[in-house]
């Protein structure tokens, strides 16, 4: 695994990398100060094929990107036979475990088939408490928090489709769309709280019948 610092690439090339990351190409139009603070949070990282990004009981702040080539997701260990699931470029993973405050539910390596692995990952811990708008302003919590909440509605309609009478089905048209004055720190604490109840949902979901556990993707093309 390598771990390469941003400085050592041009900042069009890491434009370039991230034009497929909603919440970062919507940040990078709407506040570039803002976008450079988290630059300054995140790294590239680059695996070689089977290596392995995050395991099964971990414990991380990290949120990872996919740039280029694949991931599979594993339990446990990529010997258990097929994947539960592949990630593919411009897909989002590892948020449930921060969302939801919990040790991550299995295990991802990079594709044997895929001869680099390239992972955009940034660092959660600058988000700090959710009213702290010391590092990470308001403006840029309310995009980050609409986009995780956009993300798991998507990917909980897709599971209420397919098992339309499932018991967290009800729980989920439980969760209320704020409806109150937009932009505001009442609607980010909306946020928050429906993304928290969202991957409550999702997480307990995907745990059913050794389904994708820990592993929310949210495609770059959902929005």
């Amino acid at each position: 695994m390598k771990v390469k610092d941003l400085s050592e690439y041009k900042q069009a090339d890491i434009d370039t990398l991230l034009c497929r990351v909603p919440f970062f190409k919507e940040l990078r139009q709407h506040d570039l100060e803002q976008f450079k603070v988290l630059m300054g949070h995140s790294c590239i990282v680059e695996l070689e094929p089977g290596e392995a990004i995050m395991r099964r009981g971990d414990r991380g702040s990290w949120l990872y990107f996919l740039i280029k080539g694949g991931l599979d997701v594993y339990l446990n260990s990529s010997d258990e036979g097929e994947p539960l699931n592949q990630i593919t470029p411009g897909e989002l993973f590892g948020d449930l475990a921060l969302l939801c405050d919990h040790e991550r539910k299995a295990t991802v390596f990079a594709s044997l088939g895929a001869r680099n692995t390239v992972l955009f990952a940034t660092g959660f811990r600058p988000f700090g408490d959710v009213e702290d708008f010391s590092v990470v302003s308001l403006t840029t919590k309310l995009i980050f928090y609409r986009t995780m909440v956009h993300s798991i509605r998507w990917r909980l309609e897709v599971k209420r489709m397919e098992q339309q009478g499932h018991q967290l089905a009800q729980e989920l048209r439980q969760v209320h769309v704020f409806s109150g004055k937009k932009d505001s720190k009442e609607e980010l604490l909306s946020l928050f709280k429906q993304a928290q109840m969202l991957a409550s949902i999702l997480d307990r979901w995907n745990n059913e019948g050794a389904a994708l556990q820990d592993i929310f993707i949210a495609g770059a093309d959902e929005r």
